[in-house]
């Protein structure tokens, strides 16, 4: 008879590896139901399981058996998505205020407002990217991370974050071609962006 999720909290609480392991199995599919639901990319889905996995590890000792593990592993799915959620707009938001801040004192109004155009289809083309895409890009432009330090810090491969960062760049210059009516300042900040 296979134990119950409260006799495996209770070993788990214990030390116990292999009701941990059991435990992942066990719910596995259901936390990655959850995480695709959000993040609507596998990848992203596998990284935020691996996180939450990895807390209840670490939290192992505080868990309270008469509680269900199902329901803390899905409130931690969740808040774990929404914290990176979060943490990306913010930093999608960063790099699109320095891309438009204005630049010396001598702006006219009509940069102003062809930098503001600029700002508004770069944010569009943003959101179009996919999310880990995306991620990597604001963290090698915004954040200055290097290949590298983003592969360590998403737990992919350096060749995945060059080819994720290349394909963003790409996609970027290409929307803005053809939805920003201002080409010569376009391409000084395509320069900028992907270097």
């Amino acid at each position: 008879m296979e134990p119950t999720d409260s006799e495996l909290t209770l070993r788990l609480t214990r030390h116990d590896e292999s009701a941990f392991e059991l435990l992942f199995r066990r719910h596995y599919r259901y936390l990655y139901g959850v995480a695709v639901q959000y993040v609507k990319d596998p990848g992203l889905a596998e990284d935020a399981l691996q996180e939450v996995y990895l807390k209840l590890w670490l939290n192992r000792t505080h868990l309270d058996p008469a509680q269900s593990v199902r329901a803390y592993l899905a409130t931690a799915m969740r808040h774990q998505i929404l914290n990176r959620l979060r943490d990306e707009k913010r930093a999608i938001l960063r790099h699109i205020e320095q891309q438009t801040a204005l630049p010396e004192t001598d702006t006219s109004t009509e940069e102003a407002i062809m930098l503001n155009e600029y700002s508004l289809v770069v944010r569009q083309g943003l959101q179009l990217l996919p999310a880990q895409r995306r991620l990597v890009f604001t963290l090698r432009s915004e954040s200055g991370l290097s290949n590298e330090e983003v592969a360590q810090q998403l737990d992919i491969s350096i060749n995945t974050v060059k080819v994720q960062y290349y394909h963003a760049c790409r996609f970027l210059r290409d929307y803005l071609r053809q939805h920003a009516d201002i080409p010569t300042l376009m391409t000084l900040l395509l320069i900028k962006i992907c270097d």
